[in-house]
């Protein structure tokens, strides 16, 4: 029997990344599906109504509109607030929630490392505790999905597809009770003290909210996928799709307009990224095998199957940004990895700080409205400090699902999905990406022939840079890039010696 047939779904996290990504590939491959509730809450003075409106209007679900835009009446809203109890739920809506679901998603979190503890606890894990005991409620639900990160057990070298204890031992219900009690202002306070190994809120929240999903296993049919770092679409629903700056996207944005010049990570070491249209065809995958007592996890990663370095990424993203520049860019592609945290600093101050304020200098002295610049570059230095452990260190993360994955597909009983990680071709996918950054982060329109530098003639002025060739059309910014870094290292010697 169709797994998916007349069912009614609830996805929370609707709004975001892999949330949309999710709710258009239901739509446009799921034509049995029943129907779908998303919350939407009242934010910047829009109310639910209108915010619902806009998100049906929004590209991504493009292809739907254009070729079955009856589909889209398929998706419904429900007033409320992830952050409230009962979801901040009329009681109608919450008995009509409870009476109909067949299948939830929940994807809502809050994904910023430098999170407030209290703001990260009442998201990731007071939300899905609140959500798990609704689902008490549902006699129709057959399936549970949590999606978690690869990284809430970072104390452990080889992650498997289980539950671990958090490190240090933690009782949810503790944690719970009072984070609803204590202060805003002290509980953020005890944030250093209690998340051992965890790099940020982040992590550890999610692996509080694994320990709460882990005891409501016996009595309601729940599964786990945890993805890695979520990346552009590979295929669906358009090549490089991508939404948001965050983690990795964000580096590769600034990379390519020139504006990072150094990196503090390991560049030898694997960097796990995974597409968010595997990410979703996992979501609905792992959905099939909910059954009581026992809850099955999927480590939704690419480290095992088809690895990639820090370096490679590095090398391709160098490599593409400069073949296809964005018109935002203002300084020649190139940054170097360090693992030195003087070093990086030292480089920091150098390329990124003394530019940003030249820039602002002139922008004042020319009494231009351009925004500032160096702001923006200590705020971008923050980000890729909050980064820093998954640039730094690796972790084996164990992926048997996989297998699963593989004998699903080929028994044809989800011939609209796929799974084919091995077969991926990053000199492609690095590609699509960094076109898929420019077309919708930089909203500039993309043509093959018209926007890339292109070689028309060898003996044109070319320089060769970490092989990647350079057209003339390239060299003043080269050269201009030149100068600046010469210029200030020989500054910065002046003022040393």
């Amino acid at each position: 029997m169709d797994y998916y047939q007349d069912a009614v779904i609830f996805v929370t996290g609707a709004t975001g990344f892999v949330g949309k990504t999710l709710l258009e590939k239901l739509l446009w491959s799921f034509s049995q599906i029943n129907c779908i509730y998303i919350l939407i809450r009242e934010k910047n003075g829009k109310k639910p109504q209108q915010r619902f409106n806009e998100f049906c209007s929004h590209k991504i679900f493009e292809r739907v509109r254009a070729h079955c835009p009856q589909r889209m009446r398929k998706l419904k809203f429900l007033a409320g607030d992830i952050e409230r109890e009962d979801f901040g739920l009329s009681n109608v809506d919450k008995k009509v929630l409870c009476a109909e679901v067949n299948i939830i998603f929940h994807s809502a979190a809050t994904v910023r490392f430098n999170e407030r503890l209290k703001v990260a606890a009442r998201v990731n894990a007071v939300a899905t505790w609140n959500l798990l005991e609704m689902c008490k409620d549902m006699p129709l639900l057959k399936s549970f999905v949590y999606v978690s990160t690869a990284y809430c057990n970072p104390g452990r070298k080889y992650v498997h597809e289980e539950i671990y204890p958090t490190i240090p031992p933690v009782d949810w219900r503790f944690f719970v009770s009072c984070s609803l009690k204590i202060p805003d202002e002290y509980f953020d306070s005890l944030a250093n003290y209690i998340k051992g190994p965890h790099p940020n809120t982040y992590t550890f929240t999610k692996s509080i909210a694994e320990q709460i999903v882990n005891d409501y296993k016996s009595q309601l049919p729940i599964v786990i996928v945890r993805p890695s770092i979520v990346t552009a679409s590979h295929r669906e629903p358009y090549p490089g799709w991508i939404d948001n700056i965050q983690g990795i996207t964000g580096i590769m944005m600034e990379i390519g307009k020139g504006s990072l010049s150094s990196i503090l990570g390991d560049k030898d070491i694997i960097c796990d990224i995974i597409p968010v249209d595997y990410v979703v065809n996992s979501l609905i995958m792992t959905a099939t095998r909910a059954t009581l007592g026992r809850i099955y996890i999927s480590n939704c990663t690419s480290g095992v199957s088809n690895p990639i370095t820090w370096d490679r990424l590095g090398c391709l993203t160098l490599k593409w940004s400069r073949i296809y520049p964005t018109k935002k860019v203002f300084m020649f592609p190139y940054f170097r990895y360090r693992k030195n945290f003087l070093m990086h600093d030292i480089a920091v101050y150098v390329l990124h700080y003394i530019p940003a304020l030249l820039m602002d200098l002139i922008t004042l002295l020319m009494g231009g409205k351009r925004k500032m610049v160096l702001p923006i570059a200590k705020k971008f230095r923050q980000a890729c400090l909050a980064g820093k452990c998954f640039s730094l260190n690796e972790w084996i993360f164990k992926n048997n699902s996989r297998y699963y994955f593989e004998e699903i597909l080929a028994s044809g009983a989800f011939p609209c999905l796929y799974w084919n990680l091995k077969d991926m071709d990053y000199e492609i996918y690095i590609r699509q990406f960094v076109i898929g950054i420019q077309k919708y982060l930089h909203q500039e329109r993309f043509r093959e022939n018209a926007h890339k530098w292109q070689i028309t003639r060898l003996d044109l002025h070319l320089v060769i840079l970490d092989k990647v060739i350079i057209t003339s059309s390239h060299c003043r910014l080269y050269w201009s890039w030149i100068f600046l870094h010469v210029f200030l290292s020989m500054l910065l010697i002046f003022f040393i010696f």
